[in-house]
């Protein structure tokens, strides 16, 4: 069997990270399958390095009629189209005319392109649960993001918290590193039984390393540079608790549901974290979202203190 599964337009880590589940789900339903991803970006190949897919299609500068003609000719026996914004890619495989064909968007004009169609409406949740509700729908399961889990073997469960001080889109959505330093001192005094902290620190985040110390009240502390996927999952899954800004790697930790505390920037005056945090938010038990004051618009507005209780109370339950 061969199946293309057109991905969102989205080169960003954190929106890969995002498809991730949709893949393994797919593959547990469709275990010989051949997946061929259909994207703009080379970024994509991300899903060839966890083995999620067998091939990536860029077809950034094809246009309608190749779209059309590629896709007859490839003799796909499923396509899924997870790129609901697209008219053209909609279009394109309505008229390519393939065996079975999968696709959602808000557009109800869109259900004549497809065997089957989900309406779904954007920012009415997590951005992974929306990919999984089309292939939930098609083959009648109910997938969640945890699915990732099954990249890695079993990990063995170990006293530590992590910390995210990324954020690749820019200042507004990094809480300071001074800030991160006390939090990660006062949450080891008051639990000296830590067996580590752990910091992941991103291309944009190399020049901390010279600040963190070695170790933080006797607490052992583990730097992990630009760490892959499967050592993001075994850092989440050993993970007693996480705080993170909202960067990339912070999806692999809400996916796998790590107890959690979340910092928003604010990007401007105009433009609040709320509504990013329709779609790149999920919430769970042991979930916190953190905003700033709204007087100061600025994440670094976010108290010490405030992290600090609600970390130690996340700890105590």
């Amino acid at each position: 069997m061969k199946i293309a599964v057109f991905v969102p337009s989205r080169p960003h880590f954190g929106n890969i990270l995002t498809q991730l589940p949709f893949f393994c789900a797919l593959k547990a339903e469709y275990p010989e399958a051949k997946i061929e991803v259909w994207s703009k970006f080379e970024q994509s190949k991300l899903l060839l390095a966890v083995d999620a897919v067998t091939s990536i299609i860029n077809y950034k500068k094809f246009s309608f009629i190749h779209l059309v003609k590629e896709l007859k000719k490839q003799k796909y026996d499923v396509v899924y189209n997870l790129y609901s914004g697209s008219d053209k890619v909609h279009a394109a495989i309505k008229f390519a005319n393939v065996r079975q064909s999968f696709g959602h968007s808000s557009n109800n004009l869109h259900k004549f392109c497809y065997h089957k169609y989900l309406h779904i409406n954007k920012g009415v949740q997590y951005i992974a649960n929306s990919h999984l509700a089309l292939l939930n729908t098609v083959k009648d399961c109910s997938y969640k993001p945890s699915i990732i889990s099954t990249l890695v073997q079993s990990t063995t469960h170990r006293n530590e918290i992590t910390l995210l001080p990324g954020g690749g889109a820019g200042e507004y959505k990094r809480w300071s590193l001074e800030h991160y330093l006390v939090t990660a001192e006062r949450i080891a005094i008051e639990h000296p039984n830590l067996t580590a902290i752990n910091w992941v620190l991103g291309p944009d985040e190399k020049h901390y390393e010279g600040i963190i110390p070695t170790k933080i009240v006797n607490v052992p502390v583990k730097l992990h540079h630009s760490p892959n996927v499967y050592e993001l999952i075994d850092l989440a899954l050993s993970s007693k608790l996480s705080i993170a800004n909202d960067c990339g790697p912070t999806h692999i930790f809400q996916m796998l549901t790590v107890p959690l505390i979340t910092l928003w920037g604010w990007k401007d005056k105009k433009v609040s974290p709320y509504s990013t945090m329709r779609e790149w938010f999920y919430s769970y038990e042991n979930s916190w979202a953190i905003t700033p004051n709204e007087e100061d618009k600025c994440i670094n507005s976010i108290s010490v203190d405030k992290v600090c209780s609600l970390a130690l109370a996340q700890l105590k339950r």
